[in-house]
């Protein structure tokens, strides 16, 4: 099976899916199979802004998942709703989960912050496929259409992308994005770790950014803990990386060595639109690397309570939680320590 971006010689097997989805079930509201010439011009309209993804085997066009504006006000612009379509005759064979493992990432790192599903009841197979992706039920129009000869409700799914706390940025076009992200997630390149200058300037808004979301998250007295010094990550003390998506710092991270054969990881980030990517796993095995090239036989760390993604990374990683150790002693609340023997 191939996932890639949709183009207009697609558009006539997108619109078969939908028509037989219109014709055949409540889960389109369509009552009749709709022209080609205004899908057509849907996707001439808007593929550039959001993207139009296609799974295909060597012979057809198995499904197809998109995404639409919302609505046309201006504050609704980081919010985009999205939509998956199968082939009957193509169903259990994890399409659907396929296209949204594509569509989704792309929409993150463009920018957009909340993606809206619509799922008409019952649709059990619907439900399940986008609460495994992370969406969550936000609401329900009560006798939303009428299909059928009789009345519908829409039930309504929602996820966020970008934190709550993070300011929204300028979307950016499919094609800056795709190509990247096909070389990521597919090709497995355009990715790489490297030594830094924690001085630098891209070493600065990294971690601006980081002690912005961390003051966001934690606003409790004594519970943040943004101190490095640069002299703790360079030569045999320690090192801080940056993560790039090709040219575009995306990440960073630290180590710093003590004398007893311990290091401590710091400064862990990844830049919101590049996140669930597999990027902070990068990061967090070539400083783990690092540490055990400059004799380091344990790594310490310590992450916040309310950073779930950041605890499972570290539990996946190996590591285990272990009584907090020093500065971290006095943010009982907020802080957990964990550790890992290399």
């Amino acid at each position: 099976m191939i996932l890639e971006r949709a183009t207009s010689d697609d558009v006539p097997a997108i619109l078969a899916l939908a028509n037989w989805a219109a014709v055949n079930t409540p889960a389109n509201f369509a009552t009749e199979p709709e022209p080609l010439a205004d899908w057509a011009a849907s996707f001439a309209q808007s593929h550039e802004k959001y993207p139009w993804i296609v799974a295909r085997d060597e012979n057809r066009l198995l499904g197809f998942a998109k995404a639409s504006m919302h609505r046309a006000r201006g504050a609704y612009r980081w919010t985009a709703e999205v939509s998956v379509y199968v082939d009957p005759d193509a169903h259990r064979r994890g399409i659907g989960r396929a296209l949204y493992g594509a569509l989704i990432p792309c929409l993150r790192a463009q920018g957009y912050v909340t993606l809206l599903a619509g799922i008409t009841p019952p649709n059990p197979a619907s439900e399940r496929l986008h609460e495994s992706m992370g969406f969550v039920r936000c609401g329900t129009y009560h006798r939303a259409g009428w299909k059928f000869d009789r009345w519908h409700d829409v039930g309504y799914w929602d996820m966020h992308l970008q934190p709550v706390y993070h300011p929204p940025e300028p979307i950016r076009p499919v094609a800056d994005v795709w190509p990247k992200l096909q070389r990521l997630r597919v090709e497995r390149t355009g990715l790489s770790v490297r030594r830094a200058d924690l001085t630098s300037d891209e070493a600065a808004t990294l971690i601006r950014a980081l002690n912005h979301e961390l003051a966001s998250m934690y606003s409790e007295p004594g519970a943040n803990h943004f101190h490095l010094d640069p002299a703790q990550v360079t030569g045999a003390r320690g090192a801080y990386v940056i993560a790039y998506v090709e040219d575009e710092p995306a990440g960073c991270g630290a180590v710093r060595a003590f004398d007893d054969g311990t290091a401590e990881l710091k400064r862990m980030f990844v830049v919101p639109r590049w996140r669930a990517l597999g990027i902070s796993r990068h990061i967090l095995h070539t400083l783990e690397e690092h540490a055990a090239g400059i004799g380091v036989k344990r790594m310490l760390l310590e992450t916040g309570t309310r950073q779930k993604e950041a605890l499972s990374l570290y539990e996946r990683a190996g590591y285990s939680r272990i009584p907090l150790f020093g500065e971290y002693i006095h943010s009982p609340l907020t802080s957990v320590c964990m550790a890992k023997t290399l």
